[in-house]
């Protein structure tokens, strides 16, 4: 009898354990003080990313559109998070703007990082104007500069133009760094600024959120060629009216040998690593 107790709980214990490559069940918190976390929101057809570093303090880039901004709220609140050290807008696109709104309304903000180009949007404008009410630090990037967040990590911004003509091409572009792994996150900027960066950047990177939620106007082959990641990250929205991810952009990530997860199929994805190794809570993209 206690023998086929002792199996029964061995077996129990063998089915709480992750398997490699199916979703982690548990609710993720805090990470520990050797792990970062990055989460891929699922706002639909659009961004948010939040970063949970090793020392406890947290960045958010972008927020979705605005009736995405209470869930993305929610989100950073379920994590633990009652402050952010460090928000950032990429470009004004209301897709990537718009739920900022509600996090500017309801969490602490220590800094808040703009691309600087201006829109005459009624959600941009009462974005500046929040973050003037709140007396929180603004600050308009350089190509370059780095973000001092946590001493374990790089943060480094490789694209930034307040005065691009385009929306897109003003896109806050960060390479973050941890030991040896690195994640690029790109915003929605186009080829033309891919091919600014590959001129002047290191853009190798172990993951890679693809730019413009896998349009055909981001991700070249070369970029992509470029990059080299392991790991792409798509955040769109599920049917949406663009066509995302486009077909040449999986063609190329394919041909590298990355791994792909999207947001629409997958909702929320969070990769954690130590530095050395990583883990991704979702299984591979199954679309085209």
């Amino acid at each position: 009898m206690k023998k086929l107790l002792l199996f029964f709980m061995l077996l129990l214990l063998v089915g709480c354990t992750d398997v490699t490559g199916q979703r982690e069940t548990q609710t993720t918190t805090s990470p520990s003080d050797s792990e970062m976390r990055v989460h891929f929101i699922n706002v639909g057809q659009g961004d948010s990313i939040l970063i949970q570093s090793p020392n406890g303090k947290a960045m958010l880039i972008d927020g979705g559109i605005k009736g995405e901004g209470e869930n993305v709220v929610a989100y950073i609140q379920d994590q633990g998070v009652s402050k952010l050290d460090y928000v950032v807008a990429t470009h004004p696109d209301a897709d990537h703007i718009g739920g900022l709104i509600a996090v500017l309304n309801s969490i602490s903000i220590e800094n808040f990082i703009d691309s600087g180009k201006a829109h005459t949007s009624q959600t941009y404008e009462q974005m500046i104007t929040l973050i003037g009410d709140k007396n929180i630090s603004y600050i308009v990037p350089t190509i370059g500069q780095q973000i001092a967040i946590d001493e374990e990590l790089d943060i480094k911004v490789l694209n930034a133009d307040e005065s691009a003509s385009d929306n897109n091409d003003a896109s806050i572009v960060l390479k973050v760094t941890y030991g040896d792994v690195s994640f690029l996150l790109t915003g929605d900027a186009g080829i033309e600024m891919e091919q600014k960066m590959m001129a002047t950047q290191n853009v190798q990177a172990t993951i890679l959120k693809a730019g413009h939620h896998g349009s055909n106007t981001s991700s070249s082959p070369a970029f992509i060629e470029a990059v080299s990641p392991q790991v792409t990250i798509l955040s769109y929205g599920q049917d949406n009216k663009y066509g995302h991810p486009h077909f040449e952009v999986i063609e190329s990530l394919r041909a590298v040998g990355s791994k792909i997860y999207g947001t629409a199929e997958e909702g929320h994805i969070v990769i954690t690593t130590d530095g050395k190794s990583y883990s991704v809570n979702a299984m591979e993209w199954t679309g085209i």
